[in-house]
């Protein structure tokens, strides 16, 4: 690229949507694009997907950076994982070349990372870590970058325990999918309704219910509840959100022995991570909002090494 190529994008390409950001020279935005032109609706064409999406940005020329799922096994190239003992900062040095074909366009895309727990288990991440690049960036002077949880909620939860500035552990929680399965399918499906109403009252009791037993138990009784009258049927999907996002929380606090001592760092939509926020304060945890669209950003910053 040459120095008149000042144009960078940034690109969040998961598997249903697309979140795309132009940015200036010195990284700040100057344009943003979503779209549902995610990994699974592409049918495999990547570089004609990017091709499009340039001409609908009217860029010719262009230094992308792409995070998400489109670094996948299931994606345009597989990136690599990055082991935790690597920092945040690594990812900058890691981005994966890829060849798109396409004239006047460097196109790189971030690893994500594996963590093995002590008992052997794998888990891994791919795009929450640039969440996380960029919530640490901007919390670089505040002390919340020193250490302790951050939380990215979504169909698949993510947990990560970070220490001057490495992911230390991470787990990943199918709270969001199950929710979506449980609530359309078997035999809670049956019960449930409401599912577009809110009950807060019906979500701090499945909140506390998650503490009472196993999740398979527990998830029984929102059926138990509604059958023997001792709760409305309109209530039982605030209910079952209650109990997914509480069984989350209560194996953090199990894994920690104690409330954690710095404010959950949550970053996701505004509307799911007040239902997570409403869950920490009922467990007496404090916690953070972060926009992901502002966090995203200063993620790029530092994925391109642009200064702060």
């Amino acid at each position: 690229m040459t120095a008149q190529d000042t144009t960078m994008l940034g690109i969040d390409w998961g598997t249903s949507n697309r979140r795309s950001y132009v940015l200036d020279a010195r990284g700040d935005l100057l344009r943003q694009h979503d779209d549902d032109a995610g990994i699974l609706n592409v049918n495999g064409d990547f570089a004609g997907s990017l091709r499009e999406l340039l001409q609908t940005l009217g860029l010719q020329r262009a230094n992308i950076v792409m995070s998400g799922m489109v670094g996948s096994r299931n994606g345009w190239r597989e990136a690599p994982y990055l082991s935790v003992d690597r920092p945040l900062t690594a990812l900058h040095e890691n981005l994966m070349a890829i060849d798109t074909g396409i004239d006047g366009v460097r196109c790189r895309v971030a690893p994500g990372y594996k963590y093995i727990d002590s008992n052997g288990i794998p888990d891994v991440m791919r795009g929450e870590e640039a969440q996380l690049l960029g919530a640490l960036s901007l919390s670089g002077g505040e002390g919340a970058g020193d250490g302790g949880w951050y939380l990215l909620p979504g169909t698949h939860s993510k947990w990560a325990r970070v220490e001057q500035g490495r992911i230390m552990e991470f787990l990943t929680f199918m709270t969001g999918e199950f929710y979506a399965l449980f609530s359309r399918h078997g035999t809670l499906s049956k019960v449930i309704s409401g599912k577009d109403e809110s009950h807060p009252d019906a979500f701090a009791a499945g909140v506390r219910a998650a503490g009472q037993g196993s999740f398979p138990h527990t998830a029984f009784g929102c059926r138990a509840l509604v059958v023997t009258d001792m709760m409305p049927p309109e209530h039982t999907a605030s209910y079952l959100s209650g109990l997914l996002i509480g069984t989350e929380i209560h194996d953090i606090l199990q894994r920690t022995k104690s409330v954690p001592g710095m404010p959950v760092q949550v970053v996701g939509s505004p509307g799911l991570s007040a239902r997570y926020h409403n869950a920490l304060e009922l467990l007496g945890i404090p916690s953070r909002a972060w926009q992901p669209d502002k966090v995203y950003l200063a993620a790029l910053k530092a994925l391109f090494n642009l200064p702060r």
